[in-house]
């Protein structure tokens, strides 16, 4: 009974034992969590991913700002961007370390130094080590009762038997924590890489491949090389206003990147060298200690000697490690001022080249500005001198049409050649142009000709009537009453003989008509009225001055009642033709028709009104003639309207 008891307090030791490497890994991630909130461990990764961004900006900068020599300033500031992000890896590692030790050195002196269980996994190594020793325990107690169990037998044995079973029991209770203690520190070897500082730099570090590759110089050269052709400042001496003025604003914005860098290398170094004061301190304590020793007395027995000789050999040591891990830092900030020395260079030749493509665009522009100057003040010249030395309306006229076309001209050339980049691109770009234009606009172009042959010396002036051939070789006659650029403006006329009258249209002609006839009408600018005619057909023996006094009294009667309209657009029209018009009004002739004697009456009307004008009329002319007998008897045949024009 009494070793039936032992078992139990043994299956309650091991319980405890379990629950107590579960409680050592809970302190272990416990411990690893605080680790990694530690101020120390904190800054230093800061520091190396601030580096870390620090360099991929300076690799990612665009070396065709400046002059095609600023590749040399890149090249050196990227060279040391690199060498700097090695020693701040470097000196990482080594202040890692330095934490590291001094972590297990605050743990106490019980571990061992050679112990493997010496870091965040302690714990549970030394779990698994007790479990190991009690398997082995059990295992022995084991074997000794099975011996004993062969050599005795009765009560005894039974009791033997029983004490195996609870042997076996508690041996199979261990072999689960063990297997538990071990799942825990596969998981935590595994992650413990991850989640330690080194583990971390390992990581950073790998973000950065190309900075620790043997040939990373090599291949960084090339394509720095291969963009000095094609640099920003040789480009603008060739380029337009718009490609200098897009230079221009990359260049400073180029100056803007550098000039964060330069503030970002400042703050690196800052960081390097808040990281480099604790380590200085201890270096020169350590030194002073030295120095301490050495000013000691000499000892006098073998003992002080060695005594001695041991404190140099740790000072020695502690030096070896505070110094592995300033040194780079060091050398890092030496490396920081050589990159922030380039970076400055190469902001001050950029400034140089910005200053020279500035200059040349304000040239450009003030350039621009006078050309466009001397183009207005030779139109104000033009004007001043066709207003004072022409004295001809028209001709006048027709001098400022030509100066609106030179000026817009030569404004046009001179921004063309103001804001162009390639003048060879151009002139191949204006060959095919220009002949597209001339045989998709050869029309336009003869028009334009033509133009000037018109109002030549003995070309025509506006007033003159004419006479051009129409569609299907029907002449067309007309007064001239515009001439322009490309279009000529006829005021049409329609009628017998020498009996012509306006028809309210204007027919306009491409002046290519010189050369083919290619006519067409239109409506009188202005005007929105027409002619229209009644015939009647008069007795021989009718008292013809008594119809026609009577017709036109009627005829006028009704033309009151809209000749307010007629005569404002008349008015318009004299305006916008600039000349006198006959006044629109009705008028009667008589005439031989083959019929006999024919009475026409001829009235304008409104367009939009025609049909109801010309219904009115004609019932006002039916009254008339039937209630008067006298007209009734002059007439031969019932009233007809027509239009006044044939075509």
């Amino acid at each position: 009974m009494i070793k039936l008891g032992r078992v139990a307090r043994r299956r309650q030791f091991g319980l405890l034992s379990f629950f107590f490497a579960l409680a050592a890994a809970l302190i272990c991630t416990w411990t690893m969590a605080a680790q990694s909130t530690s101020p120390e461990k904190s800054a230093i990764l800061a520091h190396l991913s601030f580096a870390i961004s620090w360099y991929q900006r300076i690799t990612g900068l665009d070396v065709t700002a400046g002059q095609p020599s600023d590749v040399l300033y890149l090249e050196d500031a990227r060279t040391s961007a690199a060498g700097a992000l090695r020693l701040a890896f470097q000196a990482s590692q080594a202040q890692a370390a330095l934490l590291a030790q001094k972590k297990a050195a605050g743990a106490g002196a019980a571990t061992a130094p050679s112990s493997a269980a010496s870091g965040p996994q302690a714990p549970i190594t030394q779990a698994i080590a007790n479990a190991n020793n009690r398997i082995s325990q059990i295992q022995t107690q084991l074997a000794d009762l099975d011996k004993q169990i062969g050599r005795t037998s009765g009560n005894k044995r039974e009791q033997m038997f029983s004490q195996r079973e609870a042997l076996q029991g508690e041996l199979d209770l261990e072999h689960t924590i063990l297997d538990s203690l071990q799942k825990i520190a596969s998981v935590t070897t595994e992650n413990g890489g991850g989640t330690g500082l080194a583990g971390q730099i390992n990581q950073l570090k790998q973000s950065v491949p190309e900075v620790f590759a043997p040939a990373a110089k090599e291949t960084k050269k090339e394509p720095a090389a291969s963009t000095v052709q094609a640099s920003k400042s040789s480009r603008a001496q060739n380029a337009g206003l718009f490609g200098q003025t897009s230079i221009l604003l990359s260049q400073m914005r180029d100056i803007h990147d550098i000039d964060q860098l330069i503030s970002q290398t400042a703050h690196l170094r800052d960081t390097a060298d808040k990281l480099d004061a604790p380590l200085r301190d201890s270096l020169k304590s350590l030194v002073q200690q030295g120095r301490d020793l050495v000013n000691q007395p000499p000892a006098s027995s073998a003992a002080q000697v060695a005594a001695t000789h041991q404190k140099f050999e740790d000072l020695k040591m502690q030096f070896q490690q505070l110094a592995a891990a300033a040194v780079p830092l060091r050398q890092e900030m030496i490396l920081l001022d050589q990159c922030r020395g380039d970076l400055r260079q190469w902001r001050s030749s950029i400034e140089t080249a910005y200053g020279r493509v500035l200059r040349s665009l304000l040239t450009r522009v003030i350039v621009i500005l006078i050309a466009l100057g001397f183009v207005f003040f030779l139109s104000e010249m033009w004007r001043r001198g066709a207003y004072r030395y022409v004295r001809e309306p028209r001709r006048r006229h027709q001098l400022m049409l030509i100066r609106r076309f030179v000026t817009a001209f030569l404004m046009m050339m001179v921004i063309v050649l103001g804001f162009v980049t390639e003048f060879s691109s151009l002139a191949t770009f204006a060959g095919f142009l220009t002949a597209g234009i001339a045989v998709a606009l050869q029309t336009l172009i003869l028009s334009t000709a033509a133009y000037f042959f018109l109002i030549g010396r003995y070309g025509v002036r506006v007033g003159d009537r004419i006479t051009v051939q129409g569609i299907a070789g029907q002449p067309i006659t007309g007064d001239v009453i515009e001439i322009g650029l490309i279009r000529l403006y006829l005021l049409e006329l329609a009628g017998t003989g020498i009996d012509l009258h306006p028809t309210g249209r204007v027919v306009v002609f491409s002046n290519s008509v010189m050369f083919q006839a290619t006519p067409f009408f239109k409506q009188l600018p202005g005007a929105a009225y027409a002619w229209h005619e009644v015939a009647v057909t008069l007795a021989p023996e009718g008292n013809h001055a008594a119809v026609e006094q009577k017709l036109l009294a009627a005829v006028n009667a009704v033309y009151a009642h809209y000749r307010p309209s007629i005569d404002r657009q008349h008015a318009g029209v004299e305006r916008a033709l600039g000349t006198s018009l006959a006044v629109p009004e009705p008028n009667a002739k008589l005439h031989f028709a083959d019929s006999g004697l024919e009475f026409v009456l001829r009235y304008p009307v409104e367009i939009q009104r025609s049909a109801e004008i010309d219904d009115e009329i004609t019932r006002t002319l039916m009254e008339v003639i039937g209630s008067d007998p006298e007209l009734k008897a002059s007439v031969a045949g019932s009233p007809k309207l027509r239009a006044a024009i044939k075509a």
